[in-house]
């Protein structure tokens, strides 16, 4: 996937997707005026690069029990 244009999705390509604070990181982001602003004006490629990118980094629901068992 190439690098993105947009300097806030290029603060969401260099994030490291394998640091424990991945997830704050990404909402840091997200929440960011710079993303805010940006959204809303994506262009066709940049908002393909955004959806592959969200894509990729999709967070699994760990659920604490099972949905289909009685606690």
């Amino acid at each position: 996937m190439p690098s993105p244009r947009p300097p806030a999705l290029k603060l969401l390509h260099r994030l490291d997707r394998s640091s424990p604070g991945f997830q704050d990181q990404l909402c840091d982001v997200f929440y960011g005026e710079e993303y805010q602003r940006l959204v809303p004006n994506l262009q066709d490629d940049d908002s393909v690069w955004l959806v592959e990118y969200l894509n990729e980094v999709r967070l699994q629901i760990v659920l604490p029990y099972s949905p289909f068992k009685p606690f």
